[in-house]
């Protein structure tokens, strides 16, 4: 084997060698920004699955608590005809339908029964319940 020529030689090989890593550093910032924008997308999209998620919750939970309240209504209105069996009217707690509030109407039904309509309001749900009550011997 012959030696190589000292002129010229090292030069060219650092110019071939420089060219590639001027190449590579482009497809490595390519590929950062490539891999930076799928993350930015993935998280936008969980952001947007949990805000949907989290807005479903809140109106499921609205919902059942104006039931409770206007089961409470209810209930509030049967203590008053227990107390006095001719008692017909309105009760309520606070001013309906503020948030968290309820009302009941009792008014004479058919046949001696007893009709209480009440009614719970929370957020923007509101829930009636009507319950027909009648007395025995």
């Amino acid at each position: 084997m012959s030696p190589r020529p000292k002129t010229g030689a090292p030069f060219t090989e650092m110019r071939i060698v420089e060219r590639r890593a001027a190449g590579r550093h482009g497809a490595a910032l390519l590929l950062c920004l490539f891999v930076v924008a799928v993350t930015s997308l993935l998280v936008a999209r969980i952001l947007d699955s949990q805000t949907a998620e989290l807005s479903a919750y809140r109106n499921t939970l609205e919902y059942d608590q104006a039931y409770h309240l206007a089961g409470a209504a209810v209930h509030h209105a049967m203590a008053e005809l227990e107390a006095d069996f001719d008692w017909r009217g309105t009760v309520s707690d606070g001013t309906f339908p503020a948030d968290d509030t309820y009302t009941a109407t009792a008014v004479d039904g058919a046949g001696g029964e007893v009709v209480i309509t009440g009614s719970g309001a929370k957020g923007e749900v509101v829930r009636t319940l009507e319950v027909t009550v009648s007395f025995g011997s």
